[in-house]
């Protein structure tokens, strides 16, 4: 939580001391997320999840950062467990032009992963890479679709990795 609040304060600080040159950026998106777990805990809780996501950055001609919170509705596994996952994180983000209406999304930053069910609830956080694709429309819509992946922190509490591929919109202001 600390790298993020420090993340977030920083890209504040950016924000606020040059408002013309930076866009605010918006968007939401859909994940289908494949969370690696321990043997044990596959037996309590599911390990694919379709989640929706809303985000919020800033944009200085094509590179940013966004901050993102993800959730899933419950999800039953095959041993009739219900489970959840929630996440929230930043990433910096670079947009590299391909033409004039495609980009090259990389991005890197820090994510806070939590799946929630009745017997237990797991929480690690960890470095997220990703890299895709974004179609700009004009300059103020687009949509971008992704990989990312996560590495948790030394395996805590049985997470280890996470793999995502999401679809989403993005608008700037």
């Amino acid at each position: 939580m600390r790298k993020f609040l420090t993340i977030f304060a920083l890209t504040l600080m950016i924000s606020i001391s040059k408002p013309a040159q930076a866009d605010l950026v918006l968007g939401a998106d859909v994940y289908r997320t494949f969370i690696d777990t321990s043997q044990e805990f596959d037996t309590y809780a599911e390990d694919n999840y379709d989640m929706i996501a809303a985000v919020l950055g800033f944009d200085f001609n094509g590179v940013g950062i966004e901050g993102f919170y993800q959730f899933s509705d419950d999800t039953i596994n095959g041993n009739n467990f219900t489970s959840k996952t929630t996440s929230y994180g930043a990433d910096f983000i670079l947009r590299l032009p391909t033409s004039e209406y495609l980009d090259f999304v990389t991005s890197i930053g820090y994510v806070n992963y939590k799946i929630e069910n009745k017997l237990r609830d797991l929480e690690s956080d960890g470095l997220r890479l990703g890299v895709g694709f974004q179609f700009n429309f004009n300059k103020y819509m687009a949509i971008r679709a992704m990989y990312h992946y996560s590495a948790l922190t030394e395996e805590v509490d049985n997470l280890k990795t996470v793999n995502e591929i999401s679809a989403g919109v993005r608008i700037k202001f």
